[in-house]
């Protein structure tokens, strides 16, 4: 009994030993991890203090609505100094903010200026002049350009109201509309958000009735412009389309006169359309025309708007705008906008038709085309000489008159 006995209580002895050794080994291991833990978090708060004595933070903006500067390298841009410089020595727009890439040109700058003289917010743009750009950066093309813009006055085309040639190049003030474009609406997304981002999710349709009142505004735009000999829009999407106060305005008309490439390869107006009809029923956009089954599957609740889409992509012939018009889609659509608008048919001036025949034959030969910079042999000039080259063939102007007042005020 009694070595029964002491067997037991050496079993457990070492029982307790055991255990002993595994609560202290437990102890040491998280002793270990948890010292390891705050090692790692004190090295990335010392290399976080480190890194924030040479960055910005975000800086609010005067607009008060989420505007924020970007990042250090985007604020020292040169586009943004070049912006902020011309800005400083004009007396009518004021720099606000350096918005994202609120759309798909990479190459393409977005600001908001507070115009002085009306004092309203304005959206300027700053987009690099193509090797295709048919037309000259001169003082004679701004003042001709400023007359077309002039003469496009229309409740559906959203306006330019200032143009200037920097050496960034073109410089476009237009209004600034918080409602976003057509894209932000069936997307339902914020005007401001970076392009990659706000159209990664598909959209939501629009009601039938929104589909025709705002494809049926698009149509009488590109009439209205046809009408005025203004060259075929090829860029026609939903995001050169703005909403203000639940009406279509068509923006982008300087894409065409600058030779800006379009974001998908060009068709014609007709077709480019019925994508953007197909983009506003369905909520997503189609590569290549709508097949059978896009028809069947996404439109089965608007075989109005179906229809509409078989007669353009499937006809033996590309139908019109004015066959557009005519069908049961959009034939007793209201426009009440053009019913209480005075458009003013004025005849247009000779400087501006000699422009728009520039733009859609470039290869005559005209004051306004623009000149095609051919370096020889750079390496026998110097840079001073290049330099001068240069500078005697880019004509910017000076002070003259903007598309809302008669103030002899640019944007220089």
């Amino acid at each position: 009994m009694k070595v029964k006995n002491n067997g037991v209580a050496s079993l457990d002895h070492n029982d307790n030993a055991y255990d002993d050794y595994d609560n202290r080994s437990w102890i040491s291991v998280s002793c270990i991890v948890v010292g390891l833990g705050i090692l790692t978090l004190t090295f990335f708060l010392l290399r976080r203090c480190r890194q924030s004595k040479h960055e910005y933070s975000a800086v609010q903006t005067e607009a008060g609505n989420g505007e924020k500067f970007r990042s250090e390298s985007r604020i020292l841009s040169s586009v943004f100094l070049a912006c902020k410089r011309n800005l400083d020595r004009n007396e009518r727009y004021k720099l606000k903010a350096e918005l994202g890439d609120i759309g798909f040109r990479s190459d393409k700058s977005w600001f908001t200026v507070q115009d002085n003289t009306v004092g309203a917010e304005r959206l300027l743009t700053i987009t690099p002049l193509p090797s295709t750009c048919p037309i000259s950066s001169s003082a004679e093309t701004r003042e001709t350009l400023i007359e077309l813009f002039r003469g496009l006055q229309h409740p559906y085309i959203h306006p330019v109201l200032d143009i200037d040639f920097w050496k960034e190049g073109a410089a476009i003030v237009s209004p600034l509309n918080p409602t976003g474009s057509l894209k932000d609406l069936i997307y339902g997304t914020y005007w401001q958000e970076d392009y990659e981002k706000k159209y990664l999710a598909r959209g939501e349709g629009l009601p039938l009735r929104t589909v025709q009142c705002l494809g049926r505004q698009i149509i009488e735009a590109l009439l209205f412009l046809r009408n005025k000999q203004f060259p075929t829009i090829s860029q026609l999407h939903s995001g050169n389309v703005i909403i203000q106060n639940g009406v279509a305005r068509l923006a982008g008309l300087e894409n065409p006169l600058l030779g800006l490439s379009p974001r998908t390869p060009p068709v014609n107006e007709t077709l480019a359309f019925g994508y953007l009809l197909f983009e506003m029923t369905s909520g997503y956009e189609l590569s290549g025309p709508p097949s059978p089954a896009h028809l069947q599957l996404e439109l089965e609740r608007s075989p109005r708007i179906a229809e509409t889409l078989e007669f353009i992509f499937q006809s033996t012939k590309t139908p019109s705008l004015e066959e557009l018009i005519r069908c049961d889609l959009f034939r007793g659509v209201e426009l009440r906008e053009l019913r209480g608008a005075s458009i003013v048919q004025l005849t247009t001036p000779t400087a501006v038709l000699e422009l728009l025949h520039v733009v859609k034959n470039p290869t005559l030969p005209s004051s306004l085309v623009r000149r095609q910079e051919t370096v020889v042999v750079i390496e026998n000039c110097s840079r001073r000489a290049l330099e001068d080259i240069l500078e005697e063939d880019s004509e910017y102007s000076d002070c003259n008159n903007s598309l809302e007042d008669d103030s002899n005020t640019k944007i220089r």
